[in-house]
């Protein structure tokens, strides 16, 4: 692990550092054009933005309904990564893929934020170009697993009843 992300690691779990700031570090970690991170509504099977590095077009507070979509199921449900490149992959992935690809966004990395058993939400790197690779994916999990570990310290965002 390079010493940069290990810094940004500590910083994350920091209950020191505000929550707004741990998402920023996440976003440093991993190039990219776009970084959201997103809150699981379980119940309703739908994602909400609450962050965004590029608020004028995804602000915080949007939702996206997941339910009986192979996105949902694979990253929401089954607690994998989704990793992919490509108009067709982003097509697959998102509803908004016009938007995305408008904005010259064509490789994808979905993390799912997992705490014990359940998906908490999800962190979101979007780019023009090269796809991510595999150890970028391997460092959003590192992000991830920081998220997740992180004592709140006044945040509810991830709490389980949280709305």
């Amino acid at each position: 692990m390079n010493p940069g992300l290990a810094d940004i690691l500590v910083d994350i779990i920091d209950p020191a550092t505000p929550f707004d700031r741990a998402l920023e570090r996440c976003a440093e970690a991993i190039p990219n054009g776009l970084f959201t991170a997103m809150r699981f509504h379980r119940d309703s099977m739908e994602v909400e933005r609450i962050h965004s590095t590029l608020p004028d077009v995804y602000p915080v507070s949007g939702r996206k309904p997941k339910r009986d979509t192979e996105w949902g199921d694979k990253v929401l449900l089954d607690r994998r990564v989704n990793l992919g490149y490509g108009e067709e992959d982003i097509v697959w992935a998102f509803g908004d893929h016009r938007t995305i690809l408008g904005l010259g966004l064509k490789a994808v990395l979905n993390v799912p934020i997992v705490r014990g058993e359940n998906v908490l939400g999800t962190l979101n790197f979007l780019r023009d170009g090269p796809g991510f690779t595999e150890q970028e994916a391997a460092t959003g999990q590192l992000l991830a697993a920081a998220i997740a570990m992180r004592k709140w310290a006044g945040s509810q965002a991830f709490a389980p009843n949280h709305r």
